[in-house]
């Protein structure tokens, strides 16, 4: 077993403290209603009921028509609902025979030569898991689920295929909050889980209101040699929705730093990017600036991040201080750093820096994004800086074309832009009005009571 699936399983079945930063639970999503049964053969049912549904079925086998892969996946469906929506007042025998039913669906399915795909995986594994969750040994007993599915595959899995399905299986204990089951997964995959395998247990522990757990992974998943990204904090991102849950995410930082546990950049990132979302650019300074104290030293991402939110609240001097600091931390500014300079500059009311930062981008042997070049061309439109033509020649002699959109924009003059001002001010004079009628109100209300 390698280190990471170790780590992976001690945070699972540890007791560990965490606070709740979503509102999932750690059960399977509850009964949602389906839509009509798919064809069975050439026939739909008028009822979704699981007893209606496999006297369909059986009446389709007994005409020898051949029901489709759909047909076996909504019937293991089905039997999983039933037992979920049954086993609260029946006990384990209802639970236990949703599961017979949809096993004996899936035996079936396989006796007739059908691949049920990922779907079909991942509708038996929810039918099996909800048993797990009541067992005296829950992993043991997902380990075998999984371990069946894998030996089941039509034709014999080759590795690729295996982690294909495995992936599958992943990605939907991520969404159920299934750290455990992801963990296990993990396991059985035949070669060194990579970051597509690694994103579902972070989404997993997010999702059960682990987010503490999801720090310690980012750390593991370093440590086998991986690099963890702003694509993989995603979610820790997502549930990471205002001030106070942020706060209590680095003050979990704080206190595994402070337990002499690792503490990963990325970690850090997920945080800014965060509190970036919500522009609260002094969150975002204030968690950049806590790097040493957690013993991080600040990556490219993390100053990206802060110059992101430079241009949300249009702030100027720290995007100014956030390239110096970048210089003295020997980190060279990327694409995205110039991107951001540049759009932060057009915030301004004074621009002309951001033709410099647009050349600097060119120089240092990067390519300017469409969105750099329409940025500019807009601004000059607006406010009638013939540049905008040089804007465009070059942004056609990089192999850009321009959208129908910025093309209408040009050929207005900037005008969307001019009516959109008016209808601002509008809603202001309203506004104003509104308040100036009302202390007229109250000034007439006072001259009477005098």
């Amino acid at each position: 077993m390698s280190r990471l699936c170790q780590t992976c399983r001690s945070l699972t079945f540890a007791s560990r403290r965490s606070f709740a930063t979503a509102s999932v639970s750690t059960e399977l999503p509850p009964k949602r209603p389906r839509s009509s049964l798919p064809r069975l053969g050439r026939r739909t049912p008028a009822t979704q009921s699981l007893p209606s549904l496999l006297k369909t079925l059986a009446e389709l086998k007994s005409k020898s028509r051949r029901p489709t892969p759909s047909a076996y996946i909504t019937i293991i469906k089905s039997a999983g609902d039933y037992a979920l929506g049954r086993s609260a007042t029946d006990g384990d025998e209802t639970d236990s025979l949703g599961w017979q039913v949809a096993m004996a669906a899936w035996e079936d399915a396989k006796r007739g030569g059908l691949d049920l795909g990922a779907e079909g995986y991942e509708s038996l594994m929810r039918a099996r898991v909800r048993a797990a969750s009541s067992s005296s040994n829950p992993e043991q007993t997902i380990l075998l689920l999984v371990e069946m599915l894998i030996k089941d595959m039509t034709p014999p899995p080759t590795a690729v295929k295996t982690s294909i399905r495995l992936a599958s299986m992943l990605n939907a204990a991520g969404r159920w909050g299934r750290p455990d089951l992801a963990s296990t997964l993990l396991e059985s995959l035949p070669t060194a889980p990579q970051e597509q395998h690694l994103a579902p247990l972070l989404e997993a522990f997010c999702n059960a209101g682990q987010v503490p757990n999801a720090f310690h992974v980012l750390s593991s998943i370093r440590d086998a040699g991986l690099t963890p990204t702003l694509a993989t904090v995603q979610p820790i991102v997502a549930v990471l929705k205002n001030a106070e849950v942020i706060d209590q995410a680095f003050y979990a930082l704080e206190d595994m730093h402070k337990a002499g546990q690792p503490v990963d950049i990325a970690a850090l990132n997920a945080l800014i990017e965060a509190s970036a979302r919500s522009g609260d650019l002094q969150r975002v300074r204030a968690t950049q600036m806590a790097a040493g104290d957690l013993g991080l030293s600040p990556n490219i991402d993390t100053f990206n991040l802060v110059l992101s939110c430079c241009i949300t609240t249009r702030y100027r001097p720290l995007g100014d201080t956030v390239l110096s600091e970048m210089v003295a931390h020997d980190i060279a500014p990327n694409s995205t750093s110039y991107e951001n300079m540049v759009l932060l500059c057009l915030t301004q009311a004074t621009y002309e820096d951001a033709f410099y930062y647009l050349e600097k981008t060119k120089s240092d042997g990067f390519k300017p994004s469409y969105a750099v070049y329409e940025a500019l061309m807009r601004k000059c439109v607006t406010l009638q800086d013939s540049r905008w033509r040089l804007v465009m020649d070059e942004m056609k002699a990089v192999g850009y074309r321009m959208d129908s959109e910025l093309h209408e924009f040009i050929n207005s003059g900037g005008k969307t832009r001019g009516r959109d001002e008016k209808g601002r001010r509008r809603a202001n004079d309203e506004m104003v009005g509104t308040k100036r009628r009302r202390w007229i109100g109250q000034d007439r209300r006072g001259a009477e009571s005098s």
